[in-house]
């Protein structure tokens, strides 16, 4: 008998068992379970881990197409932001709404923190000179 390759699919207990007809049991046969009905079956894991396969790279492709489609969105999304911001000047409320949403570069956000040590002893010269 000729060696066959298993599929990734099969669990390693049914691969042993597929392993030992092929090898020892090869002529062997029960009413209804031989190396060919053993090798039929695990064609139908392979087919269906086949199947598998398809569909996860259809929904990686679906994935991929989502997010380039936010990042666009995201682009147009921005711009709509800053027409709004410009269409807002003068409108206190409606100005703060629009600074109000995430994400947006209304202004340079404050640093959070310590300050770095430069910083820090460039008060102290500041604070010297004075």
């Amino acid at each position: 008998m000729t060696s066959i390759k298993f599929s990734d699919a099969l669990t390693p207990f049914s691969r042993e068992v597929l392993e030992l007809y092929a090898s020892d049991l090869a002529e062997v046969r029960f009413p209804d379970l031989d190396l060919k009905a053993l090798h039929a079956q695990a064609a139908e894991v392979d087919e269906a881990q086949h199947a598998v396969d398809d569909l996860e790279a259809q929904l990686l492709e679906a994935r991929q197409r989502v997010s380039e489609r936010n990042a666009a969105l995201k682009t147009r999304a921005e711009r709509a932001l800053a027409y709004a911001r410009i269409y807002a000047e003068g409108n206190h409320a409606l100005s703060e709404r629009i600074d109000a949403i995430r994400g947006t570069p209304a202004s340079a956000p404050k640093k959070r923190g310590r300050p770095s040590k430069s910083s820090a002893q460039l008060d102290v010269l500041d604070n010297a000179a004075e």
